[in-house]
């Protein structure tokens, strides 16, 4: 049990230096600049790798700090100029199961806002702004908008009003 626990802390510190390289990538530091090449073939890269659905399935394992910049990262992923932006396209549609995720994120307290602000980030898909619309999907928005939590209520219902003005 120990060991487990051990392998577990292990990957997930390697899990937080993964996420902050790739935002060092894609924002730069105060030394430097993003270099557009290397933001295209991360794109590339962190779709064609899964590891997009690696930052979703582990959020809730991550401190808040790298949270924060996993979510940084995936809004950034999805804000990449075109070609790198179909990757991200064609990788939703693919996988619209994360989707899922994401809008199920909204009933933890603990990782509502993250996968709020991903799932927007989404949004920017034409693919995921038409999956959202099925009855199945607007019906859980409805119920998170009447959380009981003001901050994941409100949340909720400004992804759904993203989703109307796209």
């Amino acid at each position: 049990m120990v060991l487990k626990s051990i392998l577990s802390y292990v990957q997930m510190t390697e899990l937080s230096s993964l996420v902050r390289e790739l935002k060092l990538i894609l924002y730069g530091d105060d030394d430097s600049e993003p270099s557009e090449e290397a933001c295209a073939q991360l794109t590339q890269e962190f779709f064609k790798e899964d590891t997009f659905r690696l930052l979703v399935i582990f959020l809730p394992k991550l401190n808040l700090e790298t949270r924060k910049d996993a979510t940084q990262v995936v809004a950034s992923l999805q804000r990449q100029p075109l070609p790198s932006r179909f990757e991200a396209s064609r990788y939703l549609e693919a996988n619209l199961d994360l989707v899922d995720i994401l809008i199920s994120g909204y009933e933890d307290p603990q990782l509502a806002l993250h996968y709020g602000r991903m799932l927007k980030e989404c949004l920017r898909h034409q693919i995921v702004a038409g999956y959202i619309l099925e009855p199945s999907q607007q019906r859980k928005f409805f119920d998170y908008i009447q959380h009981p939590s003001f901050d994941i209520a409100a949340d909720a219902a400004d992804t759904f009003k993203v989703r109307n003005f796209l």
